[in-house]
């Protein structure tokens, strides 16, 4: 069923778990995703990104996505993830995505605070939830993105929110999930993440009526994503880990075909591969350790 993010984030907030975010840039994914959230029987946001434009256009992807999103038996929201600009944000509208991210993160936060307010204003009415980020989240992304080339990721905290910040720009905004950065990168990791908890733990205390997202949830270790879920996380991005996951599997079949191996047999295997990596997440989300 369609439905807008505000009412998954209040039951996962009241029931301690996250809301997975996932990007499904083509059918197979969005298929495999959306199996995958009626298997676990969870709440899914699922995403187009403003740089998949140039992979499929907005105007495929949203229609699509909102038709799948209407026949599943979970809640799914349709939503704009990393929306940079109001023409692109506009269009989704009127596809009839359910919330959007507003990134306005490369900002200074008073700049940040009065893009953010300016499309409030003009979506609140329409029941469309917003999500916007404060403080930068690094770049590791194994293709690099104009606009999001690789950060320097030898300091994270240079990037971390800062509490305050946070605080304030909420309290202007009123957004529905606020992002924050606080060890999570965008793609792959280079080391072992570490998840600055006791920060997020302050961040949570002063915005005590927003939902906290993380972006980056691919490769953090599955104790600190629960950690953080009970710390406050409510949303949690997840596509490279995703995305990423059938392509051994794939040269594998390949290289051991005997003879012709027709596509559809590669995108039913992908799919299946897409769909036990979603599980895998969801459970995690679902955050059923800290609930035994």
């Amino acid at each position: 069923m369609l439905v807008n993010l505000t009412e998954m984030l209040q039951d996962a907030e009241k029931n301690n778990y996250a809301i997975a975010s996932i990007n499904t840039p083509n059918q197979i994914s969005l298929r495999a995703v959306i199996a995958a959230a009626e298997e676990v029987n969870i709440p899914i946001t699922i995403n187009h990104a403003q740089n998949e434009d140039e992979h499929i256009p907005i105007e495929i992807a949203v229609p699509l996505m909102v038709d799948y999103a209407k026949k599943s038996t979970v809640p799914i929201s349709v939503h704009v993830d990393h929306g940079l600009d109001m023409k692109h944000i506009m269009k989704a509208v009127r596809l009839g995505v359910t919330s959007i991210m507003y990134d306005c993160s490369n900002l200074p936060l008073e700049e940040n605070i009065a893009e953010v307010k300016r499309l409030k204003e003009l979506i609140d009415h329409l029941g469309i939830s917003l999500e916007a980020e404060v403080g930068t989240m690094p770049n590791n992304m194994p293709d690099e993105v104009h606009g999001q080339e690789r950060s320097d990721l030898s300091d994270l905290s240079v990037y971390y929110t800062n509490p305050k910040d946070a605080q304030i720009f909420c309290e202007q905004t009123g957004v529905d999930v606020l992002t924050i950065s606080f060890g999570s990168v965008h793609g792959m990791y280079e080391g072992e993440p570490k998840l600055d908890i006791p920060l997020l733990e302050k961040i949570k205390e002063v915005t005590p009526n927003t939902a906290l997202g993380m972006h980056g949830g691919s490769g953090v270790p599955y104790d600190q994503v629960q950690k953080a879920i009970s710390s406050g996380i409510r949303k949690i991005n997840y596509f490279t880990a995703i995305d990423t996951s059938p392509a051994p599997h794939l040269l594998k079949m390949i290289q051991e075909a005997d003879g012709p191996l027709n596509f559809y047999k590669i995108a039913d295997r992908a799919m299946e591969i897409i769909y036990e990596k979603t599980v895998e997440i969801l459970r995690v989300c679902k955050n059923e350790a800290a609930r035994s």
